[in-house]
């Protein structure tokens, strides 16, 4: 069957060494568990390890990752240091340690990694529909890092929901001629086709089902000498398929099933402690395993098939399973044991009870303490639900939100803060939800939703708690100056800064959101810079805590200006330390901002390695508009390096964001790379559509486009190619603006060509002269050798051809060297113009061999990371890293770290 095949050709890939994840996906009893145990007969000299997820087990965070991991956790040692301890917690094998989820995410991979570089592993997960989404995760984060580890996942389910992003198999029913086999196999007769046939299209071939129905079926009925009762049902309940079996088990089985049902998370010491209080016989137990639909086993209570239970507790009264849940909870008594006693207790709750409520808010204290966030969120709505007043049950959603939202569960956040509102009367409770809100909507993309959000908190508890709503208005004019409101983003700011006193953080807040927000509205541009400089200076000596988003954003702010430099220089410690940390929810935004910069300084290659990466951790972290940002600033990149094909196709991409939840007029980087890509085909007229969008702003106190940031100068330029008049505002922003007296060389360079393109012939020689000086103290090889194209370009139009060829050569060697295909070409083309063909095709930059991750790879190589050390920063395996390293080094024809990071530094890549 095509099933068989794939399996076989995964694990065929897993004997060489390479890597997979398959997920089986298909109805009850379609045979996903069968599938599982044929790959673990076809495997020989290969380590499995194996996991089922358990119903009532969904509420504790990794407890099925603790089950599968057990049996490697002697290779804990050799995984980094921070992971290590991350995954100890979480497991309960040592001191919790709250924080960002993802670093136990990674630890589990590295662990798994380890483990496999001794001996090949194949890990069996059935019934993932039943992991707790805390273990879920850690595995379809393993799945997606997978390279070349000789590590092979297989994942059975009937949900694939959390894996719908890896490779799917769904799993089809029988033929008549396998449905033939097993009835055969099952009956004393043999089956007649026509009842074989019409068996197998009753209950779509599905072999639980076929099995089931041909245990109940006489011989006369199988051998067609008596007719079928039709029509069968073909997707048979739990209680149809093993209700009878179950009807014929004695009281004390049935107790016995039922007990094990409520406490099949527990364990069999757990089940056959409370079968004690019941003073059930052993000889009872063992009649019911023999009846072989459980068995107490491994630590574990196992069900023939995970419908059992369901059929166990189908046909139980309320109190009846309440009376359960409560003999469970009165054995399980040990510290240990305090989070499952807490469930028990909420299941055999009847009505409200603050007692219960108390006990699981413990519980999602000792879930959040080890990173168990979706389990603390659980917990907390329940509790919240059990909660006999008001205040305490909208502060026990409140917190629950707060924990799925750093489980990142977004839309389950939302509805409980919803609820926790609904019975909210405390100011700062209030504030609280309105500070979450605020961060859900930004994480999401919304960020006009999340200032009007934050302004409306400021404003419930302005009376009551000054410092809570200066907080909340300092965020709002930050989520406003990120929606491009920048008129409201200042007026925010100057109301935060002359009432909160001398608050670091909002300081450093109205700092940045004012220097940015001066520049999207085209205003003074020396206030602007003013401000964020002395944001950057704050940072550097910052003696008070700084959240890791107030970092990010004052980079942002200054390399969205167009300085690349003093944004690097926060980012570069910052995202080193990110990585040791493995502090995966923070690090695709500082990824992000790092890629930008690296285009504003003509890092290209670099940057595109850093987008990409963001790109993919965003999609692994759920963070929706980091990856709708790195996609535009992939656009943006690839505009610059001349790969046409990629760049439309991330755009494309990011603007589906666009059309789906993100507002248009935070796409301007991907506006940004379509206008730069339409310049350098030799199309301006396409390029000022694009690049017009890139530089309006919502709020801006002009309808036309504001020139704000070094990148504006693109659309100057596509109006001058294209003979259309430039707007006259934007001339005189442009005129302003270099006017400036802190206009810094990077940003001064390029808007200095600007002001060179708009010139008559006896002044542009002097703009893109002082142009030029500035790019020689401060800015970039990309913008300078486009100041140099365009310089050549009114040269050659001038008829001074020979001063042109200089130009043009200069420009021509620079973006050879840093790998802009596009723009080279286009120079070759204006000096064969100018009487200089080049005569020769454009040569493949070092970067372009490479593969972003590759060059990521060789970059902390170079720079002299370890292997296992770069395989922590870019949460891999050593396998993987040995691999990239492998080609990264036949590609590029060198033999050394050394030689590897002279070449990378010789191509601007280092």
């Amino acid at each position: 069957m095509s099933e068989c095949a794939r399996i076989d050709h995964l694990l065929a890939e897993n004997r060489s060494g390479s890597s997979g994840a398959l997920v089986l996906t298909g109805e009850p009893g379609i045979g996903k568990t069968a599938l599982l145990c044929y790959a673990r007969e076809r495997v020989r000299d290969v380590r499995v390890l194996s996991v089922t997820g358990v119903e009532a087990e969904t509420m504790f965070p990794f407890a099925a990752l603790g089950r599968l991991l057990r049996p490697v956790l002697d290779d804990i040692a050799s995984i980094p240091d921070a992971q290590a301890v991350a995954l100890r917690g979480a497991l309960t094998l040592g001191e919790a340690v709250p924080g960002d989820r993802f670093a136990v995410y990674a630890a589990t991979f590295q662990l798994l990694a380890a483990a496999a570089e001794a001996s090949t592993i194949l890990v069996l997960v059935d019934d993932a529909q039943w992991l707790d989404l805390s273990s879920a995760e850690a595995l379809a984060f393993t799945a997606r890092r997978l390279r070349a580890e000789g590590l092979t996942l297989l994942i059975a389910t009937r949900d694939p929901q959390g894996f719908a992003d890896m490779e799917m198999l769904r799993v089809g029913g029988f033929d008549n001629v396998a449905a033939a086999e097993l009835l055969t196999a099952r009956c004393a007769e043999a089956p007649a086709a026509d009842v074989v046939r019409v068996l197998t299209e009753q209950l779509e071939g599905n072999p639980l089902a076929l099995s089931e129905v041909a245990d109940a079926l006489t011989p006369a009925e199988l051998t067609g000498r008596a007719p079928l009762h039709l029509p069968l049902q073909a997707r048979l309940t739990a209680e149809r398929i093993f209700g009878p079996r179950i009807a014929v088990l004695d009281p004390g089985q049935r107790l016995v099933l039922e007990i094990a049902a409520v406490g099949a998370g527990d364990g069999p010491a757990a089940v056959l402690a409370a079968l004690s209080t019941q003073q059930i016989a052993r000889a009872t137990v063992e009649a019911l395993e023999d009846s072989g639909l459980v068995s107490f086993e491994a630590g574990q209570v196992r069900f023939v098939h995970p419908l059992v239970r369901t059929a166990a507790l189908a046909d139980l009264t309320p109190s009846r399973l309440r009376a359960l849940h409560a003999e469970m909870a009165a054995v399980l008594i040990s510290p240990s044991q305090a989070e499952r006693r807490a469930w028990h207790l909420a299941a055999a709750a009847l009505g409200q009870d603050e007692d219960i409520a108390l006990t699981l808010e413990s519980a999602a204290a000792l879930a959040s303490g080890r990173g168990g966030y979706d389990g603390a969120a659980t917990a907390l709505e329940r509790a919240a639900e059990l909660s006999v007043h008001d205040q305490a049950r909208a502060r026990r959603f409140y917190a629950g939100a707060e924990a799925a939202r750093r489980a990142g569960q977004t839309e389950w956040a939302l509805r409980l803060l919803t609820r926790s509102e609904a019975h909210a009367c405390d100011p700062a409770l209030v504030a609280a939800i309105a500070l979450t809100r605020g961060q859900i909507e930004l994480l999401c993309g919304r960020a006009g939703v999340a200032y009007t959000v934050w302004q409306q908190g400021a404003g419930a508890v302005a009376d009551v708690d000054p410092a809570m709503a200066g907080s909340l208005l300092a965020a709002a004019a930050a989520g406003a100056a990120i929606a491009g409101y920048g008129t409201r983003a200042l007026e925010l700011a100057q109301e935060v800064s002359s009432s909160s006193g001398n608050d670091p953080t909002i300081t450093l807040i109205t700092k940045i959101v004012t220097g940015w927000a001066s520049h999207m509205l085209g205003r003074s541009f020396d206030q602007g810079l003013e401000e964020l400089g002395s944001a950057v200076e704050l940072l550097h000596s910052a003696e008070f805590d700084v959240d890791v988003e107030w970092y990010v954003l004052a980079a942002f702010g200054v390399a969205w200006i167009g300085e690349g430099a003093p944004a690097q220089g926060i980012l570069d410690p910052l995202v080193h330390r990110l990585r040791v940390e493995g502090q995966l929810g923070h690090l695709p935004s500082a990824l992000y901002v790092s890629a930008l910069a690296d285009s504003r300084l003509g890092r290209l290659e670099s940057g595109r390695a850093a987008a990409t990466e963001a790109v993919d951790l965003a999609a692994n972290t759920g963070d929706q508009l980091i990856r709708f940002r790195g996609l535009g600033c992939l656009a943006l990149l690839e505009a610059q390096l001349g790969d046409e094909h990629a760049c439309r196709t991330h755009a494309a991409e990011c603007l589906k964001w666009v059309e789906l939840a993100i507002p248009r007029d935070m796409a301007h980087d991907a506006f940004d790379g379509l206008g730069l890509l339409e310049l350098s085909l030799g199309r301006p007229e396409h390029a000022i559509s694009y690049l017009a969008q890139a530089n309006r702003y919502p709020e801006a106190d002009i309808e036309d486009p504001v020139i704000g940031r070094a990148y504006s100068v693109n659309l100057i330029e596509a109006y001058v190619y294209s003979g259309r008049p430039v707007p006259a505002t934007t001339i005189e922003q442009l005129r302003r603006f270099t006017d400036a007296e802190m206009l810094p060389a990077a940003v001064g360079s390029v808007l200095w060509r600007g002001r060179a393109l708009l010139a008559d012939e006896d002044q542009f020689d002097t703009y893109f002269t002082r142009s030029l000086q500035l790019h020689a103290r401060g800015g970039s090889p990309f913008d300078t050798a486009r100041t140099q194209l365009c310089y050549g370009e009114r040269l050659r139009r001038s008829g001074r051809r020979r001063d042109a060829r200089e130009q043009l050569e200069a420009a021509y060697g620079t973006f050879e060297r840093i790998g802009a295909r596009l723009w080279a070409e286009r120079a070759a083309t204006e000096l064969t113009a100018a009487g200089h063909p080049i005569g020769r095709p454009v040569p493949q930059n070092a970067g372009d061999r490479l593969t972003a991750q590759e060059l990521q790879v060789a970059r902390l190589a170079a720079g002299g990371a370890t292997n296992r050390e770069v395989a922590a920063q870019l949460f891999l395996s050593v396998k993987t890293i040995e691999m990239h390293l492998g080609r990264v080094y036949r590609k590029l024809g060198v033999r050394s770290r050394t030689q590897l990071a002279n070449l990378l530094h010789n191509n601007g890549l280092a």
